[in-house]
């Protein structure tokens, strides 16, 4: 009898750290970092998935939400000892971690924010363990998207071959997937939203929100999710396990509520060395999620 989680949809660098904390602020919500559980079937599949140099952050969120849900606090002591429960469980299939998150969170409702669940084969695995989930379809221009999206890879990778040409089939190859998911789900079950329209006026957006998942949006729960900056993950964890959430929120994480810099799908694209505009396919797909 848990409630059922709401998910939040989307490639990554689409707000969706502070949407997911902001949301996971209201009293009877709770907001994780990326946990990034259903890119396998089972505890130990994931573990060695992510087992190797440049994919270690990935396991940063759930070792947090274990430390903070399990131990009360996210400390080095306490990361060991959720590294240490996962590993004594690697045969433990996903689903029922994702259960056991749930359950340390209850009464309150689990959002998550893991961007790699957006990909076919994994919204397959999560739908089969949430039937009943809900599921929030976040946007954001493809630009501003693509910007920051290929400043950090190069920041990570610290080389020059990045391809930018991928920035672009990434976002593409996201969001399609992940409409083609909402055309199989009755209606109400999912929501989209362009992030940009939330962060520059908040209210009326979380009130639409709170009414569509049944929780209270009273003044109170309203001024809770403004303050993103409250969250357990809204802030570097211990040495083990810093990440979970995008690293600019982490060391600014309070809303900054304001008009948006407009964008446009027209002209050069600031990452593309050739000085190309969007594709066909992202300049379609861009207009039907109301990007101009």
């Amino acid at each position: 009898m848990l409630p059922a989680p709401l998910f939040i949809l989307c490639p990554g660098r689409s707000f969706s750290s502070v949407v997911c904390s902001m949301l996971g602020e209201h009293p009877e919500l709770y907001g994780l970092p990326e946990v990034n559980l259903f890119i396998a079937d089972t505890v130990g599949e994931l573990l060695d998935m992510v087992d190797h140099p440049g994919q270690r952050n990935m396991r940063h969120g759930i070792l947090r939400v274990l430390a903070e849900l399990d131990h009360g606090e996210q400390t080095d002591q306490t990361i060991e000892a959720a590294f240490a429960w996962l590993e004594e469980r690697r045969a433990m299939g996903t689903r029922d971690l994702y259960y056991h998150v749930c359950e340390r969170a209850a009464p309150r409702r689990v959002v998550d924010k893991s961007p790699p669940h957006g990909r076919p084969e994994n919204l397959k695995r999560l739908f089969q363990a949430f039937p009943q989930a809900r599921f929030l379809h976040l946007g954001r221009h493809p630009r501003t998207s693509g910007i920051s999206t290929f400043k950090a890879k190069q920041n990570k990778t610290r080389i020059a071959s990045t391809n930018p040409g991928e920035v672009q089939r990434r976002w593409d190859a996201l969001h399609q997937g992940i409409l083609d998911f909402a055309a199989r789900l009755p209606p109400g079950q999912l929501m989209y939203l362009q992030g940009e329209m939330l962060l520059e006026n908040p209210d009326p957006f979380l009130r639409q929100i709170a009414d569509w998942l049944g929780v209270s949006a009273d003044p109170e729960a309203i001024e809770a999710m403004k303050h993103p900056e409250a969250s357990p993950y809204a802030r570097p964890g211990p040495d083990q396990a810093r990440g979970g959430n995008n690293r600019g929120f982490l060391e600014n994480p309070a809303l900054r509520i304001g008009p948006i810099k407009p964008s446009s799908l027209n002209g050069p694209l600031e990452w593309m060395p050739d000085g190309s505009g969007f594709g066909q396919t992202t300049y379609l797909l861009a207009r039907r999620l109301g990007y101009r």
